[in-house]
């Protein structure tokens, strides 16, 4: 048997990137999903590639309306919700004083606001099956700063909260509420930011992991495939003690920098 076998899931922003790749490893492990996105042709086509397994939903995170559609299709089909995994985001690459309102609004309604809506749109099918999982892809941005990243760390580190405040709050109706902090993602969320918006989507682990600065003698782990192992670990029942915690995927980079030349060097 899977580990999610028995499971029905809904994945936002599962076209492209970590949200494909968490479809194709929830659905190999026995789970049944909806798939959302508002990227509508590669979306059907991941939830064409998985087979009966999944249906796709074109989702509007933004939306209260577009929730409840992406609801009531997962129960009808598949009869319940058991996880949802909020996904869906977009970057913006800009120092604060080149940021306007209208793109800070932005990054807050897809980011901050689109958990949010998803976390009150799967309440009550959780609440009638007796749980449930909501694993919240939030970012290593959340966690700390960094220059050009300021409307975007500012969602993040919100996801973070609101993910405290519900695993506290739902606590008592068995859904557990965990945030996944990676540093990869899906690498053309910075492809539009690059001069000539070129393809990123095949450059290898290693290439995207430089930003790690990991000493010369190690490979830095931090991939796509770890970030979906330890959502896959949130959303099973192995996880049953796991609740409002950030859940850290970054080879290390947030927890200091190594010295040359200290003790322990």
């Amino acid at each position: 048997m899977g580990r999610l076998e028995g499971k029905v899931g809904i994945i936002t922003g599962a076209a492209q990137g970590t949200g494909a790749a968490l479809a194709r490893r929830f659905a190999a492990e026995g789970a049944q999903l909806v798939l959302g996105d508002v990227k509508g042709d590669a979306g059907r086509e991941v939830a064409r590639s998985l087979g009966d397994r999944a249906r796709f939903v074109e989702l509007d995170v933004r939306d209260e309306d577009s929730w409840t559609d992406a609801v009531r299709l997962t129960v009808d089909t598949f009869g319940a919700v058991d996880v949802l995994v909020n996904n869906a985001a977009v970057l913006l690459l800009s120092a604060i004083d080149t940021t306007s309102r209208a793109d800070y609004l932005r990054l807050v309604e897809v980011n901050q606001l689109g958990p949010y809506l998803g976390i009150q749109a799967v309440l009550d099918p959780m609440r009638a099956g007796g749980g449930g999982s909501i694993v919240n892809i939030a970012s290593t941005d959340g966690l700390k700063g960094m220059n050009g990243v300021s409307a975007y760390a500012s969602t993040k580190w919100a996801v973070r909260g609101i993910t405290k405040a519900a695993a506290v709050e739902l606590g008592r109706h068995r859904i557990r509420v965990n945030a996944v902090c990676p540093e990869a993602g899906n690498p053309n969320m910075s492809a539009e930011f690059i001069p000539g918006n070129p393809d990123l989507s095949e450059i290898p682990h290693q290439m995207m992991q430089e930003i790690l600065r990991a000493p010369e003698d190690s490979l830095p782990t931090s991939r796509i495939d770890d970030v979906v192992s330890m959502a896959l670990f949130l959303a099973s029942d192995e996880a049953m003690s796991c609740t409002g915690g950030d859940f850290v995927v970054d080879a290390g980079l947030t927890a200091g920098r190594y010295q040359p030349g200290a003790p322990g060097a």
